[in-house]
């Protein structure tokens, strides 16, 4: 049976209306992430605290963070103290909690330093205006994997730690949120026909499936055939979540 030309035009405006919801919650999404990622960049500790500061009191800031980040990656947050951060940094105790007086203030900076990185580095797997949805979205839950190789014993870390209390659980769902947020809008620009539950559903997956990666590649062999595949991988099952959800 030949559409009429009714329906063909109705066909026509919906689909014209459809890839207009795509731009839109596209827009959302890179508005999001980058708003976000503009109150970040304020807010880096080596930017509100090295304010109006000299070069040198802003590398010692840097030193000290960097210092921090690298005892929390490897002895975690009940290993870490101002002695052990104050010494791979190559200063005085002292000197350290003028700027951070407290574990818990100096964990804090150091997160916020590490998120606004890893936001900034989601931006560079895309090309605004170029990249459709899904490609954007694969494109960052590969970088995900591919991050993963290299940083997954900071993340064993930060799930241990925010294991350790709700304070630290609060700090850990803030880093976070940015991130979901911008998988969200992502995901409802790829596929405009979700419901809201169903967004959230795929979302859900999705976290779950790139966190699990992060912890068996951590673990291995990388001889597995599973792990050495894991970047192509998680691009065919996101594809198949966003495509079924």
């Amino acid at each position: 049976m030949t559409p009429s030309t009714d329906q063909a035009h109705n066909l026509a405006k919906s689909e014209i209306n459809s890839a207009i919801n795509a731009e839109d919650e596209t827009e959302k999404a890179l508005n999001a992430i980058m708003s976000h990622l503009n109150d970040l960049r304020g807010e880096r500790p080596t930017v509100q605290i090295g304010n109006g500061k000299t070069d040198r009191t802003r590398n010692t800031i840097q030193r000290i963070l960097k210092a921090a980040h690298k005892v929390f990656t490897k002895n975690g947050h009940g290993g870490l103290s101002l002695r052990k951060v104050a010494d791979e940094a190559g200063i005085a105790v002292g000197n350290l909690t003028y700027h951070f007086p407290t574990k818990h203030s100096l964990i804090d900076a150091m997160m916020r330093e590490a998120l606004a990185d890893y936001v900034e580095a989601h931006l560079s797997q895309f090309e605004t205006g170029r990249d459709e949805p899904l490609d954007i979205l694969l494109n960052v839950v590969e970088f995900y994997v591919r991050n993963a190789r290299e940083s997954h014993q900071f993340f064993y870390q930060l799930w241990g730690f925010a294991g350790s209390g709700e304070e630290a659980r609060a700090m850990v769902r803030e880093l976070y949120r940015p991130i979901g947020r911008f998988i969200y809008y992502l995901v409802r620009a790829a596929n405009p026909k979700l419901t809201d539950r169903e967004v959230r559903q795929a979302v859900l997956q999705i976290f779950s499936l790139e966190e699990g990666y992060k912890l068996f590649i951590g673990m291995g062999p990388a001889s597995s055939p599973a792990i050495q595949s894991a970047e192509t991988d998680i691009r065919e099952i996101t594809k198949r979540i966003i495509q079924t959800a």
